[in-house]
This record gives structure tokens, C-alpha cells and sequence, in this order.
């Protein structure tokens, strides 16, 4: 289980590092698009294990599935963050 969650965590570094160089390259501020990509990835972690336990739902306890949906659902909020960082025009941008 350790090796999985380091390659998870590998995976969703490189994704985030990724998103970070996009979103220079086109045009925003390397610290708006570190903050941008922290948001989404934060958003997006818990997605894959809930995917993993609902396909494979008869080997896994309701709670643990609830569980999971749960703390997807919490993390959401980070989406929302990163869709109204990308949404406000870069020279509206104060903070």
C-alpha cells in the first residue's frame, strides 16, 4: 500500500508541476499558477480511490465508501478556488 501511495503522490506532483508550466506559459504569474495548480490537484487526489473502491464496491464496506466520497466532496472546494482564480482576468488579480 505504501508503494501505491508514493506513486500516487509522484503522479499528482508531476501532474501539478505539469498544470504549473501550462499556465505560465500562457500568461499567468508563476505564483497565481502554483496556487492554481495546488487547488486542483487538491480537488482532484481523492477521485481516484473513490473510482477504485465504487468499481470494486462488493469488496469494500459501505462505511470506508462513504468515507471516501466524503472527503472527495470536501476537496471539491478547491476546484471551485481554482476556477475562480482562472476566471478573474490576470490584471484584476490584487491579492
Amino acid at each position: 500500500m505504501t508503494e501505491d501511495n508514493s506513486l500516487e503522490f509522484d503522479m499528482f506532483e508531476d501532474v501539478r508541476r505539469r498544470l504549473v508550466e501550462v499556465l505560465v506559459t500562457e500568461g499567468r504569474e508563476r505564483l497565481d499558477a502554483e496556487k492554481i495548480a495546488l487547488y486542483v490537484v487538491q480537488g482532484l487526489r481523492e477521485m481516484p480511490r473513490l473510482v477504485k473502491l465504487l468499481s470494486e464496491s462488493r469488496s469494500h464496506p459501505r462505511a470506508e465508501i462513504l468515507a471516501s466520497l466524503e472527503l472527495t466532496l470536501e476537496n471539491a472546494g478547491a476546484l471551485a478556488k481554482a476556477r475562480e482564480m482562472l476566471l478573474i482576468p490576470q490584471n484584476d488579480v490584487t491579492s
